[in-house]
């Protein structure tokens, strides 16, 4: 009879311990914590599974900016509507995501917000007196890059903050059980291919849990630890990525994602527009004002920091700021934390008060006075636009079983996207891929046999000898190749040295992690950044022309004939990426 999972793992020496649920969800964010409370309230038992302690973790959480906000219409503009909403997603990215999805992202975002104002979310508001005649409520919103009306509802600037803690507190009020920090390391299937369940590993028990469960939901966030510089927490490094795509999935759109100009010393913030419309004084290592160098004629600095928009995109002047910024970290005139000092020392202090109050506020916390000190600024890794494909409304990939939500999933994010729609996708979707888990589990008779072969194995070379890698070093050269060469300015030289330096890493790895159980997690997890950044960078060498916040150098202009459509992207036989064009429909 063959051994099963648990038996193969505790032979390898792993303190190895089981758990089951109907549905397991992977994630503590915004989209994952929607999840489990709307599996939970199937009736299903649901365990949820955090890499870092929930509520601490996650862009969901750490996001922060003057506009960071969930897009929904209905409490705007009466001239607003789902049907305006879908619009303008399509507008921004027709032909690289899914019109289905998008109508149902637009449909369905009102009803998330309701649900999280009877949670007790307070979103920001606005005196009665203030309000418009047009306007269907008194909360504050905001227009965002994009949108046709303002209809993005924020708390604050720390918007996401308030959702995930309203929400895990209903849902461990509702029975959901958590084990965290608890890091996914594999899919398990059964025999059929479908999910089985989950392998874990439990950093504070030291513990690989074998969890069978009937559903699956990732959530597992982005890809932020790849990138040496990013402005949420470091732990998300691709995993959820890393095993979809060596369990066969199709992932789309990789070859996108957000980044832009971020305070990174003293702390860590996102810059909006807001920051730039103060007419920041920016200057280089040798006190030179470096933006002027980079304009063409006719261009002023004054016109690119008015048009400043975040993420990045070559849809506007402003981003000659992105440009020169990683220009002039690139030839070594940055500070020595890869940033541009910055000051607002020349602005009065009320205007600083009146166009960036949440920034100030945090500034203050964190002890900086901007009429005082010199800042640090960057450009930082905010989130992938790409991901796991989303087959359905209800997020289901295409490995069976399997649900993928928040920055994790794909197809409701293309090459630009409405600001607010990040929050909406996970709350919209998390719901879904909860609620069809739940149901879907309570609909199932048994817990399927998980086969344990693929998984035990990649253990077993993990923990292979192998006394040529450094960990540390392996890891912080992927994240300064992927800085320098995966963000503003792309060329297939950069792009194909950072992928053989990934792929090169892979190849380590599979010849033996040189493991032993104490560091077997962090030889995973090293695992998982290469594949990640190999995933990425072979999909921005494919897309060879200039889209939206992909600039590639060798190829600036835009290409619809050849390009103007997404790309599936799912692992050959030999480790590298296949591409097959997806040509999404039309909007309707």
């Amino acid at each position: 009879m063959a051994k099963s999972i648990t038996e193969q793992l505790t032979s390898l020496g792993l303190k190895v311990a089981e758990d089951r649920a109907d549905v397991v969800v992977v994630g503590g964010g915004g989209a994952a914590s929607r999840a489990a409370l709307s599996a939970r309230l199937t009736g299903a038992d649901v365990l949820v599974l955090a890499k870092a302690p929930l509520g601490t973790g996650g862009s969901t959480v750490h996001g922060a900016s003057e506009i960071m906000s969930m897009g929904a219409s209905g409490y705007g503009d009466t001239a607003d509507s789902p049907q305006v909403h879908y619009h303008d997603t399509m507008a921004a990215a027709s032909g690289f995501i899914d019109r289905d999805l998008v109508r149902v992202l637009a449909e369905d975002a009102p009803k998330r917000i309701a649900d999280l104002i009877e949670l007790g979310v307070a979103f920001d508001r606005v005196p009665a007196e203030s309000v418009p005649g047009s306007y269907a409520s008194d909360y504050k919103l905001i227009r965002s890059d994009f949108g046709s009306y303002a209809r993005a509802l924020g708390v604050s600037g720390k918007t996401g903050k308030a959702f995930v803690s309203a929400l895990n507190e209903q849902a461990i009020a509702q029975g959901v059980r958590v084990r965290a920090p608890a890091a996914l390391v594999d899919l398990v299937l059964d025999a059929s291919g479908r999910a089985a369940g989950v392998l874990a590993y439990d950093a504070q028990s030291n513990e690989w849990i074998v969890v069978r469960a009937k559903a699956v939901v990732l959530g597992t966030g982005g890809a932020h630890g790849i990138f040496s510089q990013q402005v949420s927490t470091a732990e998300m490094t691709g995993d959820g990525q890393a095993v979809m795509y060596r369990a066969g999935a199709e992932l789309v759109n990789m070859e996108f994602h957000q980044f832009g100009p971020a305070l990174i010393h003293p702390y860590v913030q996102l810059f909006s527009k807001s920051c730039f419309v103060l007419h920041p004084k920016m200057t280089n290592s040798l006190g030179h004002a470096f933006l002027k160098d980079y304009l063409p004629a006719g261009v002023s600095e004054e016109e690119v920091m008015d048009e400043k928009v975040f993420p990045f995109t070559v849809s506007n002047v402003s981003r000659y700021l992105d440009i020169a910024i990683a220009s002039e970290i690139a030839a070594g005139r940055g500070t020595g934390r890869g940033a541009v000092n910055f000051s607002l020392a020349h602005v009065a202090a009320d205007r600083l008060q009146a166009t960036i109050p949440n920034t100030m506020r945090w500034m203050k916390a964190n002890g900086v006075d901007p009429q005082r000190d010199l800042m640090e600024v960057g450009i930082a890794f905010q989130c992938l636009n790409g991901g796991v494909r989303m087959v359905d409304a209800d997020a289901r990939s295409t490995i069976p079983g399997v649900h993928v939500i928040g920055e994790l999933a794909g197809g409701v994010r293309g090459p630009d996207r409405p600001g607010g729609n990040s929050l909406a996708e996970g709350q919209v979707f998390g719901h879904r891929a909860g609620d069809a888990a739940g149901r879907e589990a309570l609909g199932s008779r048994a817990f399927a046999s998980p086969e344990g072969e693929a998984v035990v194995q990649r253990l077993a070379t993990a923990l292979a000898a192998n006394r040529d890698i450094d960990l540390e070093g392996s890891a912080k050269h992927l994240q300064e190749a992927m800085q320098r060469h995966a963000l503003v300015e792309k060329n297939e030289a950069g792009l194909s040295e950072a992928l053989v330096q990934a792929r090169d890493l892979e190849t380590q790895l599979a010849q033996g992690g040189g493991a032993d159980p104490s560091t077997l997690p962090r030889v995973l997890t090293l695992q998982n950044m290469a594949t990640t950044a190999a995933v990425i960078l072979e999909a921005c060498l494919a897309r060879r022309e200039t889209r939206s916040g992909h600039l590639r150098t060798d190829f600036p202009e835009r290409d619809d004939a050849a390009f103007g459509f997404a790309f599936v992207q799912t692992r050959s036989e030999s480790g590298a990426s296949r591409f097959t064009p997806l040509a999404y429909p039309a909007a309707q």
